[in-house]
């Protein structure tokens, strides 16, 4: 309990004291088959208490919700343990490409959001390999597929890059005794 509130005053304290971060979105431009040694599944209210292998209980109840809106999760499995997840928003609403920065999606646009891969699983290609098959499941539905991440997260956009997907824009976020300032910068 005492760990939980440190987190969120830790969190709070960030978000409204001193903040500066630059996020990237990407758009997938081309699609770029990834293999990796995982098996990749979809997230399903039968498989959702797989998260439990790598991630805190607290996720198994935010991913029901994610179901039941309707979003599209995925599972990456080593050895027969969840080593991976990423979600897809398909529907126009508005996602957060940071806390601090909403967006919304437009009809026939898609958002991946909410990845990560457990630390012992990271170098294996497993997350440019979801990525793969996450654009190939929508590239038939003739969507715009956007992803963000930090513009310090070297690992993540790598994987971003290698699974097809450009640059679309950089939005820098300051936060200043409260204050927030945002610059956008198109390519």
């Amino acid at each position: 309990m005492l760990e939980r509130m440190l987190a969120k005053l830790k969190n709070f304290l960030r978000y409204h004291l001193y903040l500066d971060e630059t996020l990237i979105l990407f758009d997938h431009e081309r699609y770029v088959p990834q293999t990796a040694p995982a098996e990749i599944a979809y997230i399903t209210q039968e498989n959702v208490s797989d998260v439990l292998d790598f991630q805190h209980p607290r996720y198994k109840s935010i991913f029901e919700d994610f179901l039941r809106r309707g979003d599209t999760g995925y599972f990456a499995y080593l050895n027969g343990k969840c080593v991976h997840r990423s979600w897809v928003v398909h529907s126009p609403r508005t996602v957060y490409l940071h806390p601090l920065l909403p967006r919304k999606l437009q009809e026939g646009e898609a958002f991946i959001h909410y990845c990560e891969t457990a630390p012992h699983a990271r170098g294996r290609n497993i997350y440019p390999a979801v990525l793969s098959r996450i654009a190939e499941d929508f590239k038939g539905a003739g969507r715009a597929l956007l992803i963000c991440a930090n513009a310090k997260n070297s690992g993540s956009i790598k994987g971003i890059k290698k699974a097809g997907f450009s640059e679309r824009e950089r939005e820098r976020i300051i936060v200043l005794l409260g204050i927030k300032f945002k610059k956008r910068f198109k390519l």
